[in-house]
């Protein structure tokens, strides 16, 4: 035997020695790269299928060409954010791999929607890209097409959130019976309203990014620009105030335990900072509200300012994962610890009790059987490749006959399987089978 038993293995965080703070600084950034192509994949195609309903109803071809130049953002944003998406689960697996997979399964199988309504909603957002042009003389059609892939996409947040806010509250892990236990809850509805808030919001900014870029191509993409850069200026400046007086109020929705610890880290202040930063970015669109011409300075400076908000309320979202796991893991290291001390003290009791045990003897027989691979092909009660040492004895063969049959092997007696040839001297053979011929 070349291994022993892992008594040692860290079983509470296995990081492989990497600091904690590692996996905390990798959580926050894929996390923030992850959110940023949810949100623009949530916002442009909800974008997408608005203007081109404009279209329709103002007869307007560049809200048309608008609807058209979103698609674009939608179906790379959906490729990258699945991508992605990968990524913080993984982290998270890792650093809470018990309370993570245990509130998937209190949520199941509606976690599921997950996939399947996301390949659906994929699907039917190609065939709205791809069918543009093709359906352009049938609009109804068309916008139904991409209306459903929205309403479909809308689904996904709540049964993730949902699934999200139960593993960062353990301790309603006995009493959540489904994922409806905790959908509807106050916290839920306070996460989606912020999440939806700060989709728009940063749909509105890329609206505004992309339209620079259209205006500097020139021709017909500059009058396409120029609309959006006026409703990425909109889309921000209407839901960036809600979401100001929201974000705060989402880290005070957890339950009592995590929220009263919550008050005490220095995590507290960042909903505040990222709302301050969504104030600064409010009023430099304000200031550049009526000019038509948005440059790509600024562009990038409101940019980057967006993203500033959103790394702050991703860490803001660590901290309560922080606060959260700190006493339940502390209860699962103890737990662990506990359970491992008594495998040990159980292994070491079951040791010196074989210590002193007397030596099992065994029939001399049954360990020449053993020995020679009798036993691989019978046993004593039942039929394995041969018959079962009871049948061979009921049948009332004589021990010179069975002796024959085991030294130079048989065929028939038995169905076709035939009896190979043993190696085994006069003495052992006779031995044996006087042992067979007492199982009668």
């Amino acid at each position: 035997m070349n291994w022993k038993l892992p008594f040692d293995i860290p079983l509470v965080v296995p990081t492989m020695g990497l600091p904690g703070w590692f996996f905390d600084s990798l959580g926050v950034i894929v996390f923030v790269v992850h959110i940023a192509f949810i949100y623009t994949l949530i916002g442009a195609s909800t974008a997408s299928v608005l203007y081109n309903i404009f279209g329709v109803f103002k007869k307007s071809k560049t809200n048309d060409l608008l609807a058209y130049k979103m698609t674009n953002p939608t179906t790379i944003s959906e490729n990258m954010g699945a991508l992605w998406g990968v990524a913080p689960l993984l982290v998270i697996s890792v650093l809470y791999t018990g309370f993570f997979y245990t509130a998937i399964l209190k949520v199941s199988p509606h976690i599921l929607h997950i996939i399947y309504g996301n390949i659906f909603a994929f699907l039917l957002s190609y065939a709205y890209k791809f069918s543009w042009h093709a359906l352009h003389e049938h609009k109804g059609f068309h916008i139904s097409i991409g209306l459903v892939a929205v309403l479909t996409f809308y689904t996904l947040p709540p049964v993730f959130m949902s699934m999200s806010n139960l593993y960062l509250q353990p301790e309603l892990f006995a009493t959540v019976k489904n994922i409806w236990d905790i959908m509807l809850t106050p916290l839920t509805f306070f996460r989606l309203i912020n999440f939806f808030l700060t989709a728009f919001a940063f749909t509105g900014i890329v609206m505004i990014y992309l339209g620079v870029k259209w205006v500097k191509a020139g021709g017909e993409d500059a009058e396409v620009g120029r609309l959006a850069i006026d409703q990425g200026k909109k889309w921000f400046m209407w839901a960036a105030p809600v979401n100001i007086a929201v974000l705060p109020l989402v880290f005070f929705a957890f339950s009592p335990r995590i929220s009263e610890a919550y008050i005490h880290t220095p995590f507290v202040f960042l909903p505040f900072a990222a709302s301050a930063v969504l104030l600064i970015l409010f009023f430099f669109l304000l200031k550049r509200f009526s000019n038509e011409e948005f440059n790509g300075s600024d562009a990038t400076k409101a940019m980057v300012l967006m993203i500033v908000a959103v790394t702050l309320m991703a860490t803001a979202r660590h901290g309560i994962r922080v606060v959260s796991f700190e006493e339940p893991l502390q209860l699962q290291a103890e737990a662990t610890q506990e359970y491992m001390t008594n495998v040990i003290t159980e292994y070491k009791a079951h040791k010196e009790e074989m210590k002193n045990a007397p030596a099992v003897v065994l029939d001399p027989a049954v360990s020449l059987a053993d020995s020679k691979g009798c036993l691989a092909c019978h046993s004593v009660d039942t039929k394995l490749v041969g018959p079962a040492y009871k049948e061979v004895a009921a049948k009332g063969e004589s021990a010179d006959v069975l002796i024959a049959s085991v030294k130079n092997g048989s065929q028939g007696k038995w169905g076709e399987t035939p009896m190979p040839t043993q190696t085994l001297t006069d003495d052992e053979a006779k031995t044996l089978v006087e042992w067979v011929l007492k199982q009668k």
